[in-house]
């Protein structure tokens, strides 16, 4: 007998690109903190800060590429699932395109408007020369980095997240040598931190590229129409607003910082910020493995895979952000060490703040990981209110809490930064529960009836094979499909799956399992098998005679294979006579 969809398939999917997409969130983020590092020990605290004062225009940067690189990828993924790769490449050609263009135009702009930038960005003007030296090389390089950007999101949808990977380490392992290089043997200072920074987007770019010479991947085009740019930016508004608020977060509290806690203030922040970095790498990965994935199963209709994607995002976001908060928690001491923090009172702030914005990160990663989740299935009012309401309520209540710190010295401002994330999460609530009829509770992904779906999975078995088509053959009896179009799909079920366990043999990785979906919707019945076998396309070939594939052939109405997710995809589909 087959048994209730197991998590199988879904499940080594996701881990197989999570181990790709934590490793490249690992290198850029590390990468990042390692800058701060060098920084901190070769120059000097303020060199350290004035990188974190710069970091909003890096972020409105990313930003923009979070708004078109994931609206545009999530819609490449769902077109890849319904066997349309020629609109995934218009939408690939067409974010690439725009955020080139962007970022020349605002990389101009950053230099003409420098002046006004820094004093935006820094009312201190001890650390005003830094911020200059570090924006003067960065801005220049904005298109650079946004077309980086956007590219490892493309090519990760497309199935090749170990070369985003080796994309990152390589652009991560030259940033580090070349910044001790400028630093320290040069003598460049911050000029040759953002030297090496921007020499790392391009390599990064060349380790990228090869990935479009191979076979049935995307493909570039000059677009001649600007149309399918309002698609892309309705998807990924929600992302690009809480990308860019965040950057309006990160300048809200570098003021508040100054204003209200000194010099002590904006280095325990700055700290705060590069420990927030490790949660990025726990929240990036987990973002970048669940929304192709997720993608793609709402593009071929499987809620039901969704779902259990969701599941173990978050399994794995519970127990390794457990761990950070922990460190942050019971070692707060061991991080100022460090950061080489010497300064009696530097160090009693920072043990203060750690534990408490611990909670910070556990609360913003595990709320914003419903973004991509509300997005694709059209809960846009939900998304946005993450979107503007996870930055922006942090920052109120920091900045408030600091604002009262003068009046009463007992109270601890860092606290504020968790009191905003629970906000959210009460303002999201009665929302997110209202309207949950023939839905998962919360999350709202659609909760198929067992009378429209049959999904389960089976082993790779010839007799377990016979019991999983018998199976079959009386869901469809009982949704009254008649008998020739029962005989059709059981011949389709039987030929797909022998076909599977032949082309399996000798190879044990593809054992496990095979996940069976049969559904009635839209007036057609819809059968999709799942297996992660080496690529073979029943399409094409047959390792028989051929006999009974060309027999499904001839009496389905429709026949699609991908290789997606590194799995096989087979969906044929039947007009349903009786609907």
């Amino acid at each position: 007998m087959g048994t209730k969809r197991s998590s199988y398939l879904v499940g080594h999917a996701f881990r197989r690109f999570l181990l790709a997409s934590v490793l490249t969130a690992s290198a850029s983020q590390v990468g990042t903190l390692i800058d701060g590092l060098m920084l901190s020990r070769f120059i000097n605290e303020s060199a350290m800060s004035a990188i974190n004062i710069t970091s909003p225009v890096s972020q409105a940067l990313f930003a923009l590429c979070v708004l078109l690189g994931t609206g545009g990828s999530m819609l490449a993924g769902m077109a890849m699932g319904n066997h349309r790769r020629n609109e995934a490449s218009g939408l690939f050609s067409m974010v690439v395109t725009v955020s080139v263009i962007l970022g020349i135009v605002l990389g101009a702009m950053g230099m003409i408007f420098m002046g006004p930038l820094v004093s935006l960005l820094c009312p201190d003007i001890a650390l005003q020369a830094y911020t200059t030296e570090y924006l003067e090389v960065i801005m220049p390089a904005s298109p650079i980095f946004m077309l980086m950007t956007v590219m490892q999101m493309f090519v990760t949808i497309d199935g090749d997240p170990k070369r985003v990977t080796a994309a990152v380490t390589l652009s991560m392992v030259t940033n580090l040598v070349l910044d001790y290089a400028f630093i320290v043997w040069c003598g460049w200072a911050m000029i040759g931190a953002a030297v090496a920074t921007a020499i790392s987007y391009i390599v990064a770019i060349l380790v990228l590229l090869p990935h479009f010479r191979k076979p049935d991947t995307l493909r570039y085009s000059l677009p001649r129409t600007s149309s399918g740019i309002s698609r892309i930016a309705v998807m990924g508004l929600p992302f690009g607003i809480a990308t860019v608020l965040i950057a309006v977060q990160m300048l809200g509290n570098n003021l508040v910082a100054i204003g209200y806690l000194g010099a002590a203030g904006i280095v325990t922040l700055s700290i705060c910020m590069y420990m927030l970095r490790f949660s990025m790498i726990i929240l990036t990965g987990t973002l970048e493995s669940f929304q192709p994935i997720a993608s793609i199963l709402k593009g071929s209709g499987d809620h039901r895979g969704v779902a259990l994607v969701l599941r173990h995002a978050y399994a794995f976001m519970a127990i390794t952000l457990s761990v950070l908060a922990l460190i942050l928690i019971l070692f707060p001491g061991w991080i100022g060490d460090l950061f080489d923090i010497n300064d009696a009172g530097q160090m009693e702030v920072l043990c203060s703040a750690l534990p408490a914005f611990a909670f910070n990160i556990i609360f913003q990663c595990a709320v914003y990981l419903l973004i991509p989740v509300y997005q694709i299935y059209s809960h846009k009012r939900l998304a946005f209110l993450i979107s503007f309401g996870q930055p922006m309520l942090p920052m109120l209540c920091f900045w408030l809490l600091s604002s009262l710190t003068a009046t009463y010295p007992w109270i601890n401002p860092w606290w504020g930064f968790a009191i905003g994330q629970v906000l959210v999460v009460v303002a999201v609530f009665p929302f997110a529960i209202k309207d949950s009829k023939g839905v998962i509770p919360f999350v709202l992904i659609p909760n198929d009836s067992s009378d429209r779906l049959l999904d389960v999975s089976i082993q790779p078995d010839m007799r377990k094979m016979q019991n999983a088509v018998g199976e079959v053959d009386n869901w469809l009896h009982k949704a009254n499909i008649n008998d020739s179009t029962r005989l059709k799909v059981e011949l389709a079920c039987e030929e797909t799956i022998n076909n599977i366990i032949r082309h399996s043999e000798g190879n044990p990785s593809n054992r496990e399992s095979i996940d069976l979906r049969v559904s009635i919707t839209n007036g057609k019945i819809i059968l999709i098998v799942r297996d992660e076998g080496r690529p073979f396309n029943p399409v094409e070939q047959d390792p028989g005679t051929g006999l009974g594939l060309m027999l499904v052939k001839k009496t389905c109405d429709e026949l699609n294979y991908e290789y997606l997710l590194h799995q096989n995809v087979l969906t044929i589909s039947w007009h349903d006579p009786t609907h």
